[in-house]
């Protein structure tokens, strides 16, 4: 068997003048669970297509333990596909048991009845269904109807699992539980899944591998942490969990970091990558849990002065929302806990040190996007 259990080399697809995919090059190994995040439109749900066979691509290759599947259909590449529009799959006619057993009666492999009876109970244990084996699809609840489509494709034993978005139309908390769900089968299983989704969040939360796609080319590829914690282009670092943005131009350096001169004064922030030259145009990042805000900002790196715009007490951790002094864009400040600070309109500061603020002079690797681009994702 191949190290990689998908390979995917030099791909490429268009639909009619639109390239769609442009050159992705990755791999994902055995009883790995790789996540391809993108915005909407960035070729994600296309390149599982792919993977899948229900897309052909242009140039390139998929394969599958080291063998090429271009050639192969669909419903010969033995490969698990859960889609968004889970609901609409399920046959409506046909029992939770009826469903789950569609696909094996339908097998090259002619299971016998008891074969099958066996395979049915043991996907629905697995997923904690047992007890709808012999309810139809409409009386259950949109969480239920997923592990249904999830033991479709279980009970088959594929040994790859391919989940386009499978969670994008059920509510917060179900989505929550579900992420739980789709973690614990993964690990139980030992089987490769990979999966498609918008959602930041989930895909952080979901991810041994974590695959950043923008505009048909991969912005980053890592473990979730890597990818939070070192954005590889300022693309990603805004994409993938929230950050601040400042804008401004390098005017000198200050040991490994650059001094970067902004509307609302001289920064000081590590630079991703090689230190930039003077003059070089840069946008810096801060993850709002990076910075202090009120007392003990003047010990900092950067000490800004800001007035406050809102506050928000989640629960968990308090949300500010403040304007610094010569810029127009609110940034973001998260303290843990419950911080009853200045109420709107009032003075403070904020202050984050230099290896808390990232200066990317590549904001993308698609030429194409600008700095307007960035302050809108």
């Amino acid at each position: 068997m191949s190290e990689n259990a998908i390979s995917i080399v030099s791909l490429e697809k268009s639909f009619s003048n639109e390239q769609v995919l442009k050159g992705v090059d990755f791999s994902i190994e055995p009883s790995e669970l790789c996540v391809i995040v993108g915005p909407s439109g960035s070729g994600k749900s296309t390149l599982l297509k792919c993977i899948a066979g229900l897309v052909s691509f242009d140039r390139g290759e998929v394969l599958i333990d080291g063998a090429s599947v271009g050639s192969i259909p669909v419903e010969k590449r033995d490969l698990g596909y859960v889609f968004q529009d889970f609901e609409e799959r399920l046959f409506p006619h046909m029992t939770v048991g009826e469903n789950v057993a569609f696909g094996l009666r339908q097998s090259e492999e002619n299971f016998s009845d008891d074969a099958i009876q066996q395979k049915i109970d043991e996907s629905l244990e697995l997923l904690a269904i047992t007890e709808t084996k012999d309810t139809l699809p409409s009386e259950l609840s949109g969480g239920q109807q997923q592990r249904v489509e999830l033991a479709r494709n279980l009970v088959r034993g594929c040994d790859i699992m391919l989940l386009d978005d499978p969670l994008a139309d059920l509510d917060y908390k179900l989505q929550k539980r579900m992420e739980l769900e789709i973690r614990r089968i993964h690990e139980t299983l030992g089987s490769t899944f990979v999966y498609v989704t918008h959602n930041q969040d989930q895909a952080l939360k979901l991810a041994d591998k974590l695959v950043v796609i923008n505009q048909g080319m991969i912005e980053q590829i890592g473990t979730p942490d890597e990818v939070y914690q070192n954005p590889a282009t300022a693309f990603v670092g805004r994409f993938i969990g929230d950050s601040d943005p400042l804008l401004g131009e390098v005017v000198g350096t200050d040991g490994a970091n650059v001094r970067v001169d902004t509307p609302v004064g001289e920064i000081v922030a590590k630079p991703r990558g090689d230190t930039p030259d003077v003059g070089t145009e840069v946008m810096i990042l801060v993850r709002p849990e990076d910075i202090t805000i009120g007392q003990g900002t003047a010990e900092l790196d950067n000490d800004l002065p800001a007035t406050v715009q809102g506050r928000t007490y989640t629960g968990e951790r308090t949300e500010f929302t403040v304007r610094l002094d010569g810029d127009a864009e609110d940034f973001q400040v998260v303290v843990s806990g419950n911080v009853p600070l200045e109420a709107f309109g009032n003075r403070t500061r904020i202050g984050w040190n230099a290896d808390e603020g990232v200066a990317y002079d590549t904001l993308s690797v698609v030429e194409t996007v600008t700095v307007d681009d960035l302050m809108e994702v």
